[in-house]
């Protein structure tokens, strides 16, 4: 009999977890399991939903507050093997549903840094980070994106380390790749972000203005800060070297189009877009920040700055624009440390034992 594990986001919109969990439903698209993806709101959608084998449920509910019930009568239904949720108010609901509905395997993914992102909580967040550390307890396993993730989850909510798990996001092969020898005076920059705070785009832009005149950067995604950063680019006369194209969904062929990938974020989990990035053999410039110091092996697919140092990161963008980069190699090395395969192999021996 084939064993039900769901998956249950709030959509499939363009984020980080949305991407992860999306994939993870088409690793265990396979004879011993029957795949299904819970969604909240299926009207936002990123990804494709036609995959045969997976079952998508639109909750239409929208809010995880309203969710309650809806989520609670289908478990009951379904009595599904194993249910893994992510996101902070995800795992909320989740936990809440599971004091009334019992569920063999619970499983947890946190979605961020929790003591890198009380600096840029709301009262929401606030809310739903307090209401974590009280419910992480219903989880069988919690999963974190990267060491530093679970030491810092450890410390702040007081959970034992045996039960915080690290499993990297996976990455997917695709038959994209930078060609090797491109021609041109002008050095291709790329930020694929959601437009907001955390993300560090004002100081990109510092950045950007001290850097030579062939230097040109585009700026890949949506968000609430649109608006202002435009505004900051014509105030600082970058009109002509800044390119917003808006939110994307052929990232790693976009991406392949560049020279570089430059990541100026305050905070990460664990950066999808650095992935996808070196899944096409484009190199990454960063700050340091969560879950890069597992990904870039320094002069081999990137360099790293210290947070805040614009001065580092600018001459780390003009040190890799400088330099040969080996973009088999480097796409060679990220899907053998994080394909689908091995991430997915992480997550059924989680549930195996």
């Amino acid at each position: 009999m084939r064993k039900k594990v769901f998956l249950v986001l709030s959509s499939l919109g363009a984020g980080g977890s949305e991407r992860v969990y999306w994939l993870l439903s088409q690793y265990f698209n396979k004879p011993d399991y029957e795949v299904v993806v819970v969604l909240l709101n299926g009207n936002e959608c990123s990804f494709s939903t036609k995959i045969a084998g997976i079952r998508f449920v639109d909750l239409q509910t929208i809010k995880a507050s309203r969710s309650f019930f809806k989520l609670r009568k289908l478990l009951k239904d379904e009595k599904p093997y194993a249910v893994f949720s992510t996101t902070d108010h995800i795992n909320i609901l989740v936990a809440l549903v599971s004091i009334f509905v019992k569920i063999p395997n619970l499983i947890a993914r946190a979605s961020n840094n929790p003591q890198q992102m009380k600096q840029f909580y709301g009262f929401k967040a606030r809310f739903y980070n307090n209401f974590s550390r009280f419910l992480f307890v219903r989880f069988n396993s919690i999963v974190c994106q990267s060491e530093e993730m679970r030491q810092s989850i450890a410390k702040l909510y007081h959970i034992s380390l045996n039960k915080l798990i690290v499993i990297h996001n996976p990455v997917i092969t695709t038959n994209v790749l930078k060609p090797q020898n491109q021609i041109s005076g002008l050095k291709r920059l790329i930020a694929v972000n959601r437009l907001i705070k955390e993300k560090g785009l004002f100081r990109l832009l510092e950045v950007m203005k001290a850097l030579p005149q062939n230097y040109v950067l585009t700026i890949a995604g949506d968000g609430p800060l649109m608006n202002t950063l435009k505004a900051e680019v014509e105030n600082i006369g970058l009109k002509n070297r800044v390119i917003f194209i808006g939110e994307i969904n052929n990232v790693t062929e976009v991406i392949s189009k560049h020279d570089l990938l430059v990541l100026s974020s305050f905070t990460e989990g664990f950066p999808n877009v650095v992935l996808e990035s070196l899944s096409v053999g484009v190199p990454v410039v960063t700050f340091r920040v969560g879950g890069v110091n597992e990904l870039i092996r320094e002069g081999f697919n990137g360099f790293i700055a210290e947070q805040n140092d614009l001065c580092k990161l600018r001459q780390q963008i003009i040190r890799a624009c400088n330099q040969t980069w080996q973009h088999p190699n480097i796409k060679a090395d990220i899907i053998e440390r994080f394909g689908l395969n091995k991430i997915g192999q992480a997550y059924e021996t989680l549930l195996s034992n």
